[in-house]
C-alpha cells in the first residue's frame, strides 16, 4: 500500500531530478537505505508526519514551515522541536535539497542550514575554517549524516546561520546584511534584493551609504572615508581569505556586510573557489576599491604574505588548513562512499581532495608568477598618491 506521504516523496523526488535532467529526456532516482555505512559521522535525525511532510515538499515553491522533530550525535543539539523549509536559490533545482531548520532556545530562536554535501565534499568547509582561523566570525560546517524519518539522505552540513550573534562576536550593536545586488559596479548600486536579517526594521540606510560612496566617491574622498568607516584590519582579513582561494562567485552576493561601529564583510555560501585567474581584490565594486587606500594596501599585503606566501611564518594558516582537510576527509569518507544520490561520485571525492593538495602546494609559486599579483607585491604598482 503507498501511503499519502510516499505518493507526495515519489512525486518530489520525480519533479526534482527531472527538472535536473530535462535536456536528456531522462528521469532518474536513488535508493533510500536505512542502514548506510556513514562511519563516524554524527547522525542528524529528523521526523515529520505525514501532513507536515506534505506541507515541507510544499516549502518548495511557498514561504511555509513544517513542524518537525530532532534527534542528534551533536552535543550542542541532542534532541528538541522545531519548523523546517526547503531552502536555495539555484540550488533548488538540484535533486539533494538543502533545508532551513528554525528550533527555540533561551535567547528566542536559532536558525541552522542543513546545506547538502557533495562536489564539493571538503573544500566549501575548508574555505569557511580560513576565515574563522583569521578572526572572522564565519559559519563553521559540521557535517552530519541526514535521515528523514529514518531514510538517508546523504551527507550534510549543519551551519548556524548568521543572526544577533555578530553583534555578541564584535560586542556592539550593528545591521546585518545579506547582499543580492545585481548593478554593482554599473549605477548606483542600491540594496538591490539584498536583505536585512536584523534589526527587523527595514532600513538600509548604513547599506545604501557604502554602496554609494563606493560607486560615485572620487578617490581621495573615498580613501578617508573608508579609512574612517571601515574595519580595515577585519575586511583584510576576508579579502585574503577571499583571494588566495579564488572565489568565483562573490561579485554581487554570497557576502554579508555587517555595518556596526564600522563596516566589515561576513563570508557565506564560499563554495565556488580555486579561480587561479582571480585578480588582487577579487572581483565586486567595495573590494576593489579598498586598494586604493595606501593604509589598507599594507594590511592586505602584510596578511596575504603572513598567511599564504611563506609557510614557516608563524602566522600561516597553511599547516592548520592542511590538517584539518585531512581530518575532514577521514570523517566523511565513509559517507561520501554511500551516498545514495546519483550523480555523487565517490571518485570526485578522491580527485577533490589530489586537487586540494597540489592547490596549497602550489598556489603561492602561482600568484608569485602572475604579473599583476608580482606588481602588487613587489612594486606596489596599485598604489596611488594620497
Amino acid at each position: 500500500m503507498i501511503t499519502q506521504s510516499l505518493k507526495s516523496k515519489i512525486i518530489f523526488l520525480i519533479f526534482s531530478v527531472s527538472v535536473f535532467l530535462s535536456s536528456c529526456g531522462n528521469v532518474t532516482s536513488w535508493g533510500f537505505d536505512e542502514n548506510p555505512d556513514t562511519g563516524d559521522l554524527p547522525e542528524f535525525r529528523l521526523y515529520l508526519s505525514e501532513e507536515e511532510l506534505g506541507t515541507l515538499y510544499d516549502s518548495l515553491g511557498l514561504n511555509v514551515e513544517a513542524s518537525c522533530r530532532y534527534e542528534s550525535d551533536l552535543s550542542d543539539m541532542p534532541y528538541g522541536e522545531g519548523r523546517i523549509n526547503i531552502r536555495g536559490f539555484t540550488s533548488l533545482m538540484m535533486p539533494k535539497k538543502s533545508f532551513t531548520l528554525t528550533v527555540d532556545n533561551a535567547e528566542g530562536e536559532a536558525k541552522y542550514a542543513l546545506d547538502a554535501q557533495g562536489d564539493p565534499w571538503i573544500g566549501y568547509g575548508l574555505v569557511m575554517y580560513a576565515y574563522s582561523l583569521a578572526g572572522l566570525p564565519a559559519a563553521q560546517l559540521d557535517p552530519v549524516a541526514l535521515f528523514l524519518n529514518d531514510e538517508y539522505l546523504g551527507l550534510y552540513s549543519r551551519i548556524y546561520l548568521y543572526d544577533g550573534n555578530i553583534d555578541e562576536y564584535y560586542r556592539e550593536s550593528g545591521d546585518l546584511y545579506k547582499i543580492k545586488v545585481y548593478d554593482m559596479g554599473y549605477d548606483i548600486p542600491l540594496q538591490g534584493d539584498s536583505e536585512k536579517k536584523y534589526p527587523d526594521d527595514e532600513d538600509f540606510t548604513t547599506l545604501n551609504r557604502l554602496l554609494a560612496n563606493a560607486a560615485q566617491m572620487p578617490s581621495e574622498e573615498w580613501v578617508q572615508w573608508v579609512e574612517s568607516h571601515v574595519d580595515l584590519e577585519s575586511v583584510a582579513d576576508y579579502m585574503v581569505i577571499r583571494d588566495y582561494f579564488g572565489m568565483a562567485d562573490t561579485y554581487n552576493t554570497n557576502f554579508y556586510i555587517y555595518a556596526g561601529d564600522r563596516y566589515r564583510i561576513i563570508p557565506w555560501d564560499n563554495d565556488h573557489y580555486f579561480d587561479m585567474d582571480s585578480p588582487v581584490g577579487g572581483n565586486n565594486l567595495i573590494t576593489r576599491r579598498m586598494l586604493e587606500s595606501g593604509e589598507f594596501r599594507e594590511e592586505y599585503r602584510e596578511k596575504f604574505n603572513s598567511y599564504f606566501l611563506d609557510e614557516t611564518d608563524p602566522d600561516s594558516l597553511l599547516p592548520a588548513l592542511r590538517t584539518y582537510g585531512d581530518e575532514l576527509a577521514v570523517l566523511i569518507d565513509a559517507a561520501a562512499l554511500s551516498d545514495p544520490v546519483f550523480y555523487l561520485e565517490y571518485e570526485d571525492f578522491l580527485a577533490e581532495q589530489m586537487d586540494i593538495s597540489d592547490f596549497f602546494d602550489t598556489r603561492a609559486d602561482r600568484i608569485l608568477e602572475d604579473q599583476d599579483w608580482q606588481d602588487f607585491f613587489e612594486n606596489d604598482s596599485t598604489e596611488e598618491e594620497d
